[in-house]
């Protein structure tokens, strides 16, 4: 098992890694291709690979039904981002103590959880209409394994010295409902030991909701 995985099991259920593992043997197609595709169409491509690569979904079943099965082993229903920041600026400060401190406690309370996911994220994606519409639980179980893969390479790369955030920038939310916004492609400038690193994407994508920030998940281009 990985040392993210180890540190962060409250996350990561059997399921999300079975199906996270298939995940992994596709990301690097699936990289290469961001650049050309909004991140929707990069994640539905992204899902269907994983599907052609052994993957299990039931299409018969609508979108509802399959989130309806999801949310039966949510034991919650967040109307709020728990432990979120009050602002992108204050979470991206705290992702970068955490990194720099080999924190994965901190880093694991800054993303959504399962039950975010369920009640605030995954509604109002794009994911989850067409022409899209990904099946909740293989969407989760990808950012899982995507997240983790990303956490780990900070850590090795950054953790354990100095680790300035400097600037972040993202675009406009890319997707939005009336109450949350999602930011894509955003790119953090930071300064470590021996000077500042070029502005580069080193997470996921944040989910605003209700004006409170956390990240969707650590995937980066490291």
């Amino acid at each position: 098992s990985s040392y993210i995985s180890e540190n962060m099991n409250i996350r990561f259920s059997s399921v999300a890694v079975s199906i996270g593992i298939a995940c992994a043997t596709v990301m690097g197609g699936c990289r290469d291709r961001d650049t050309a595709m909004s991140s929707a169409d990069s994640q539905a491509a992204h899902i269907r690979e994983v599907v052609a690569a052994g993957g299990v979904v039931d299409s018969v079943l609508p979108i509802a039904e399959q989130l309806r099965r999801f949310r039966m082993d949510v034991p919650e229903r967040p109307n709020s981002l728990r432990h979120a920041g009050a602002s992108m600026n204050v979470l991206v400060q705290r992702w970068g103590r955490a990194v720099a401190g080999r924190d994965t406690a901190a880093l694991n309370a800054m993303t959504i959880n399962r039950a975010e996911f369920a009640w605030i994220y995954y509604p109002g994606s794009k994911l989850s209409k067409p022409p899209y519409e990904a099946p909740p639980q293989l969407l989760w179980a990808q950012i899982l394994a995507n997240s983790d893969g990303g956490a780990r390479q900070l850590i090795q790369r950054f953790g354990g010295s100095r680790f300035d955030v400097l600037s972040v920038s993202c675009p406009p939310a890319s997707d939005t409902t009336v109450s949350s916004r999602v930011y894509t492609d955003c790119r953090v400038r930071v300064r470590v030991a021996d000077g500042v690193v070029p502005e580069d994407r080193l997470f996921g994508s944040i989910v605003e909701h209700q004006g409170r920030f956390k990240f969707l998940g650590y995937t980066n281009s490291l």
